[in-house]
Formats: structure tokens, C-alpha cells, sequence
């Protein structure tokens, strides 16, 4: 009575539940979400290239030699009155001390607005893509927890059907024991009827071994405590309506994320190799330039300030920015090949998983048949124990076979709602 009042305080987990748990809490769909948070900051510092760079730079310092600045002869000019000016060369001295001087400066980019426009164009692709890969992480954690669920339901199944078997090899053993003191059979049957009460036994604790692993691994993929104890609830009919293989596969080519990724990195390819071509164009922007010195005794001029237009170019590269443009152009070509064997590898998994649904549902029609079969035979056999035609023990062979066709029955099921699971994956579904 503890123990099944323990059982029956243990909560049930439902498939969808523990669904929303793991789109929740998966660690791998965590890491997915940051990498597109990464992707989107980067894309939201390379915007910031397009306004003005602003820096100063400033020097301060003890001077190791002695400028000096000559004003030659007559440098500051001739006159009638005075002569030249100055009448001789003059050089003024700089004594070692210590000297600063600050350059300040502000660009603003103008001829690069369109290379920096084609670059952020193809960031924001690659973001576009990363989101992909996360949904593509995402429609794996649905398909893991479907997949661990059911293998749970399978496993629980098991348990259940050897637990409702041990009676009747308790009862088995129980008449082996009063026949052999009746000396209507042979101590061998005793035996035997003893080995297989503790093979059941042992297949009953390795069931539980095998749903305590289960539940554990369903406990990680929802990212909780795997010591979490729960039961899963029994799974629903099975629907017998299948799409038709043309419309799967419309839908896996719209909807896969692998697909889409694909069809994104051809277009960055293409932006970047624009990018890479429009490096032709000569870097030209508006500049305003700010220079001042410190404790240099009037030698240089103290304070210098411009603004105008600066430009900067490389006419001869000897060949590198074409060969950088056909190495973009490459990796566009190989991108596009990409996509084409992405569309095949999508249909052939929609295909497989399709066909592998249609047997799992076949299985599923024969084992439902088998446990009407157990069933019926069932009822038979507690109307003869009522006529006292038959002995006991045949009625407990009678449950045990039903209890192995209703597991068998729950398998099947299991298997077929996994085969749907990965149909749905396949088309891109969560």
C-alpha cells in the first residue's frame, strides 16, 4: 500500500509539457539563442563604420635630442628701409625638456559608403543564417524529446507486462511446489518452474533499469534535476491518414531550415564578392585635422587646423583585388552546389521517414489485431474458470499473454508516434 501510494504521488508528465520545458531550458538551444544574440551584435557594430571616426592622439614626453629650426637670409623677406630679414641665418634651439603635443582628427567615410552598405548586407544574411541553425537546433531538441518520451512509453510498457506476468509464474511455482509433495511431478519441473520466476524477476529489474535511464536522459534534454521523478502518460491513437510524398516533400523544401540556411549563404557569397569588387573605388572622405604643441618654445607652429577632402588609392595592386573577387565568386559557386544537394538530402529524408511511417503503422494494425485476439481469449477463459473447466493457472497464462499484447500494442504505438515525430522533423515541423 506505501508503495503505491508512493507511485501514485509521482506527477505525469505530458509530451507537450515536457516539450515546453525543453524548448525552455535545453542547454544547446540556450547556446543557439546566444550565438544569434552574438551575430546581432556584430552586425550592430559594423553599422557604426558608417559615421564619423573620431580619434585623438596625444604625446607627452622628454625630448632626447635638440630640434632646431634655421630661418634662412632674407626668408621673411627683402626691403629697401632694413634689407633682408633676417639680415643673417638665424636657428633657433630647442633645449632637452619636456614636450607634448596632441592630433586630433574626425573622417567621415564618403566613397565607401557603398562597400560598407554591401558588407552590412552580407552580415545580415549571416545573421538571418544563425537564426536557421537555431531553428534547426530547435526542431532536434522537439525530435530528441519525442524520441526519448516514447522510448520511455516503451520501456514503461515493458515494465508493466513482465510486473503483470510474475503472478502467474508465482503460480506456476506455487503448484510445482504442491504437485512434487503429491509426487505428481518431478523435482526438475520444480526447478524449471523456479528458473523462470527468477529470469522474469531479473527482466523485471532490468526494466526498471531501463526506464530509470530513460527518464533520465528525457530529465537532461528538458534541462532539469535528472533526479526528477515522474511518469509519462499513455499515448493516443494513431491517425491512419498519411500525406501524399509530393506535398511532404513541397513542404520540407519550404520549410527545412537547413534549406534556407543554404539559400542565405548563396546571397552573402554574392554580397561579399561585391564587397570585395567595389575595394576599386578610391577612399575618399571629408576629414577635419587638428595638430598643437606643448613647451616646444614657439619652434613649430602650436596649433594647425584643417578640413577638406582626403582620398586614398591604390592604383596597382598587381592582380590581388581580382584574384580576392574570383575567390568570392568561387565560394558563391560552391554555395549554390550546396543548395542543390541540401534539396536531395532533404527529399531522401522525407521519403525515408515517410516509408518508415507506413511500416511502423502496419506493425501497429497487427498488434492491435493481436491484443483483440488476447483479449477475446481472455473472456473465454474466465467463463470456463467460472465452470471450474479449467484450472487457475491457465487463467494467469491467459492475462500475462494479454498483458505481453497490450505492451506489445503500446510499442507499437510508440514506435509509430516516433516514426511521426521524425516525418515531421523531416518536413521541417515541430
Amino acid at each position: 500500500m506505501l508503495a503505491r501510494a508512493q507511485e501514485s504521488s509521482v506527477p505525469e508528465l505530458t509530451l507537450d509539457d515536457a516539450i515546453a520545458q525543453a524548448v525552455a531550458n535545453n542547454s544547446n538551444l540556450k547556446t543557439a539563442d546566444l550565438e544569434i544574440r552574438r551575430a546581432a551584435d556584430d552586425l550592430t557594430a559594423n553599422r557604426t563604420r558608417r559615421f564619423a571616426n573620431t580619434q585623438i592622439t596625444a604625446l607627452g614626453g622628454q625630448l632626447l635630442t635638440k630640434p632646431s629650426v634655421t630661418f634662412q637670409q632674407g626668408s621673411l623677406g627683402v626691403y629697401p628701409a632694413t634689407g633682408p630679414i633676417p639680415a643673417t641665418n638665424q636657428t633657433i634651439n630647442v633645449a632637452r625638456k619636456p614636450a607634448g603635443m596632441v592630433f586630433a582628427s574626425i573622417s567621415q567615410p564618403l566613397s565607401t559608403q557603398y562597400r560598407l552598405h554591401l558588407q552590412l548586407k552580407a552580415l545580415a544574411f549571416g545573421v538571418e543564417a544563425t537564426r536557421q541553425d537555431q531553428q534547426k537546433t530547435r526542431l532536434e531538441i522537439v525530435d530528441q524529446v519525442r524520441r526519448a518520451y516514447y522510448t520511455l512509453v516503451r520501456a514503461q510498457s515493458t515494465l508493466d507486462s513482465l510486473e503483470a506476468s510474475l503472478p502467474y509464474y508465482k503460480e506456476s511455482k506455487r503448484l510445482a511446489s504442491e504437485n512434487l509433495k503429491r509426487e505428481t511431478v518431478l523435482a526438475s519441473d520444480l526447478l524449471g518452474a523456479d528458473a523462470q520466476l527468477l529470469k522474469t524477476q531479473n527482466a523485471v529489474s532490468d526494466a526498471g533499469d531501463q526506464v530509470a535511464s530513460a527518464s533520465e536522459k528525457l530529465n537532461d534534454l528538458m534541462g532539469r534535476d535528472i533526479h526528477t521523478r515522474f511518469r509519462v502518460t499513455g499515448i493516443h491513437s494513431a491517425d491512419t491518414e498519411i500525406e501524399t510524398a509530393e506535398a511532404l516533400e513541397a513542404t520540407a523544401l519550404q520549410n527545412r531550415p537547413e534549406l534556407k540556411k543554404a539559400k542565405l549563404q548563396v546571397q552573402q557569397a554574392d554580397y561579399d564578392a561585391r564587397a570585395k569588387k567595389a575595394e576599386y573605388i578610391p577612399d575618399v572622405s571629408l576629414v577635419f585635422n587638428y595638430y598643437t604643441t606643448a613647451n616646444l618654445e614657439n619652434a613649430l607652429p602650436s596649433n594647425i587646423a584643417v578640413v577638406g577632402f582626403q582620398l586614398t588609392w591604390e592604383p596597382w595592386d598587381w592582380g590581388r583585388r581580382k584574384q580576392e573577387v574570383a575567390e568570392k565568386r568561387v565560394k558563391e559557386e560552391q554555395a549554390k552546389v550546396a543548395v542543390t544537394a541540401t534539396e536531395r538530402a532533404v527529399l531522401l529524408e522525407v521519403r525515408n521517414a515517410r516509408r518508415q511511417l507506413e511500416n511502423t503503422r502496419r506493425q501497429l494494425e497487427l498488434s492491435d489485431a493481436t491484443e483483440r485476439a488476447a483479449l477475446q481469449k481472455l473472456k473465454e477463459v474466465q467463463e470456463q474458470v467460472k465452470r471450474e473447466a479449467v484450472l487457475t493457472r491457465v487463467l494467469f497464462s491467459t492475462q500475462s499473454d494479454l498483458a505481453s499484447a497490450d505492451s506489445q500494442q503500446q510499442q507499437a504505438l510508440a514506435a509509430f508516434w516516433q516514426a511521426r515525430a521524425d516525418l515531421k522533423k523531416a518536413i521541417g515541423e515541430e
